[in-house]
């Protein structure tokens, strides 16, 4: 006759032990990050809204433990703000805020071109430049939105050229914080047809290595005048708070 389990063979056998249990815990943690930094990232909340802990971790199924460190995370990363003895409120939106982040966005890639022209191989080159010719027909493109992703990921190819890791991780943080107006900044066809034009110029320059033309194409590509800026705002508000862009 088989043996019966006692109460703790059983419990040893069902129980996760400690390190399972931690493992799953932090796989929550990451899941609820990810969660609330895609809805950070598309301004599901308004700008200044202030964040509601308990309703987020009783949507998501969650102690509210993991939701507050994922906030802690995001402020880092600049998607939310902590406000003293008050808790964490939505990122704003300004003309100002929008302009210095691709004034940085602009930074980062003028010198990452240039690196990229002095260290990537031909074939870096060629790999780079033949996945976004792969986007290069408006007509056949299903959706702004999906143009700005490629546009997105041309950009990050072009400064993982550099071979400086810093650099990507820089550009990767400040991308996911300008998507949304990245978007809203591509909706219209001709800035579409712009921007492709652009692209093609930019490649020209790559392939010759000219690093000094190149990186003034980049900058030129990248930077929003003032007056831009407060458009793209300001389709971005109107775009949060009625769903139409101005």
């Amino acid at each position: 006759m088989a043996r019966r389990k006692s109460d703790r063979e059983a419990n040893e056998t069902t129980e996760p032990d400690a390190g399972e249990r931690r493992g799953r815990a932090a796989d929550s943690v990451e899941r609820v990050y990810a969660i609330i930094k895609d809805l950070a990232i598309e301004y599901q909340f308004r700008p200044g809204q202030k964040i509601n802990e308990a309703e987020l971790a009783a949507q998501l199924s969650v102690s509210r433990t993991p939701v507050r460190a994922a906030l802690n995370r995001l402020e880092r990363d600049g998607f939310v703000l902590t406000v003293p003895n008050k808790g964490f409120y939505a990122r704003d939106i300004s003309p100002d805020s929008v302009r210095e982040l691709y004034e940085l966005r602009a930074a980062v890639e003028r010198a990452a071109f240039v690196l990229a022209c002095q260290r990537a191989s031909d074939g870096d080159l060629e790999t780079t430049i033949a996945a976004w010719e792969r986007h290069n027909d408006l007509a056949e493109e299903g959706s702004w939105a999906n143009i700005a992703l490629a546009d997105e990921a041309f950009h990050m190819a072009l400064t993982r050229l550099s071979k400086n890791t810093q650099m990507e991780l820089a550009l990767e943080s400040i991308s996911l914080r300008i998507r949304f107006f990245r978007r809203i900044a591509l909706e219209t066809l001709p800035q579409r047809s712009k921007s492709y034009q652009e692209h093609a110029d930019i490649i020209e320059a790559l392939r010759r290595r000219d690093a000094v033309g190149g990186a003034r194409l980049i900058e030129q590509h990248i930077t929003l005048s003032s007056a831009h800026a407060v458009e793209v705002a300001t389709r971005g508000l109107a775009r949060i708070f009625f769903g139409t862009a101005a």
